[in-house]
Formats: C-alpha cells, structure tokens, sequence
C-alpha cells in the first residue's frame, strides 16, 4: 500500500467522488487517480465505492470505515512532515520563497533586504513559479511562503491574504498619436501594436480577457517576461507597452510617458499564502513582519480557526 493510494483516495471521497475534479486538485490525470484507486481496492481485497454506471456516486460499507482511518493517516502524515521541518529549521534555518513575476520583481526586494540584517543566519531563496506550481510547492511543504496573484479558486490547505492591489499602465512614446486622446477605449489600443507581457503572467490575462469581452481582437503581438525588456522595446518606438504601474519609472524612461488605463483593465491582487499549519516557524513571522505587517500571528490564528 502506498501513500499516494491513501492520497488520491481521499481527495476523490473530499471532491464528492468527482475524480476530474480529484485530479485537478492533485494536480495529475484522471487516468492516474482512476489506477490509484483500482490497485488501492485490489490490494485491500474489497470494494471502495458504490457505481451507478462508471460513476462513482458514494462509499461501500468497507469504503466508509476505511476512509475514516485514511483521513487520520494523512493528518499524522502532515504532522509528521511539519515535525521534520522544524527540526530541521532548528538545525539550520532556511527560508524558501514561492512567486509571481509581478511579485518577485516589486515586492520581495526591500523586504528580503531588511530581513537579512534582521536575521543573517537564515538562508533565503526566491523561486519564481507560476500559480500551479507554486501552490502545489506550498501544499506539500517546499515552500515557506507564497506571493501569487489571486485565483479564483482557493485551496482548502492554504491560507490566503491580499496583500496588494495593483493597475496596468500603457506606455508610449510621447510623441505617440495616443498621447492627444482624451480618453483611451480599447478601440484605439486594437489599431496599434502592442507590447506586453507573455501569456503565462496574470496581467496578460487581465488583458486578453478585456479586449475578448469587448468583441476585440488582442493587440498584443509583442510579448517579453520582463516589464524591462518590454519597456525597452517600445522606447525604440516600436508600438506600445502595457505594464504595471509599478515598473514604469518617468526618470528612467524620459522618451516616454505613462497614460492611465484603468477605466479598460480590471485591477489586479497580490495575495500573501501560507501552508494551514498550526504555526509557521519564527523565522517566516519574521519576514512577514517587514512584508506585511498587517499580517501578525493572531491574523494568521484566526484564520487557521475559520
């Protein structure tokens, strides 16, 4: 029997026996979950699950009393692993950070600076994962902490807190047509070319999705990973460049000029996840304290409560 077994066989009797929809949360397929659970009742020797055609609809007998101890096993487990890691932290503290591009590149900097003179001895890596990845290096305890844009779908095992609202920005050159507009519509972005960032950012979502519900073709054909190379691109004064607000810097680019487009794209949040454990380690509440300080151990119990 394996522990993935225990796993899967779980997460389809948590999602009301939707093995899609266990697959998606375990991040595999749902040819992978259905094997999981056929070698699980084969080497057990019984039947786990009532059918109604090929679909799964509750528990045998067998299935209830046996999904009751795997519930307290995976608990153990957990607590296992958080046992672990906080000797281990003991030992040798390390801090292992999940983000975005937007996050890493304009919120971690002044934060990981002034937790180091707080706390030399402890080791900090920043790995910039996309939302997937990242959620799923928090879930089983590769990561510390998380800055991730907000999905719209939260994992139970995670705790999830907004810590930033963030606009886009279009950028051109300032002798651009664009410039003499009193008002910008998505109309006049759709005739001109546009340099953003690639289809992996949350920001190029926030895009795409704009210009679709206009009935709208994206603009967008130049895409870069960096609002730095984007930037630099248009200051060639080919096309325009939709970025954060944040990466524009007037000092830094003087051929260009930043015009608000908020009214076109809907803001976009930055939220601060952690693991739903009983307590992060004092060195995570540390770094919190210089992040976000708005998020003191007693917002993080609270929440762990609800």
């Amino acid at each position: 029997m394996k522990l993935r077994q225990l796993e899967y066989f779980h997460e389809v009797v948590e999602q009301d026996f939707n093995i899609s929809a266990a697959a998606k949360r375990l991040y595999t397929s749902q040819p992978g979950v259905s094997r999981q659970l056929i070698d699980l009742a084969d080497e057990l020797g019984v039947e786990l699950f009532l059918h109604e055609g090929k679909r799964l609809v509750g528990l045998t007998r067998a299935g209830v009393e046996i999904a009751e101890i795997v519930a307290r096993v995976l608990i153990d487990v957990r607590r296992i692993h958080e046992i672990g890691r906080s000797l281990a932290t003991e030992r040798h503290d390390r801090l292992m950070v999940v983000a975005n591009r937007h996050a890493a590149h304009h919120l971690l900097h002044h934060a990981v600076v002034d937790f180091r003179e707080m706390m030399p001895e402890v080791d900090v890596t920043v790995s910039e994962e996309n939302t997937t990845q990242a959620t799923a290096m928090l879930r089983i305890g590769q990561a510390d902490l998380g800055l991730l844009a907000q999905a719209p779908d939260q994992d139970p095992d995670l705790l999830y807190f907004p810590i930033e609202e963030w606009r886009l920005l279009l950028v051109v050159p300032r002798d651009h047509p664009l410039r003499r507009m009193p008002t910008i519509a998505l109309a006049d972005l759709a005739r001109v070319s546009v340099c953003s960032y690639d289809h992996a950012a949350q920001s190029r979502q926030v895009i795409e999705e704009a210009f679709a519900q206009a009935g709208l073709d994206s603009p967008v054909n130049i895409s870069f990973a960096s609002s730095h190379m984007i930037l630099q691109f248009v200051n060639s004064k080919i096309g325009v460049a939709i970025v954060a607000e944040s990466a524009f810097s007037p000092a830094e680019y003087p051929e260009l000029c930043g015009l608000d487009v908020t009214h076109l794209f809907r803001p976009l949040t930055t939220d601060l996840v952690l693991p739903r454990r009983a307590s992060p380690p004092r060195h995570v509440f540390n770094f919190l304290s210089v992040l976000a300080p708005q998020i003191t151990p007693t917002t993080i119990g609270d929440a762990i409560g609800s």
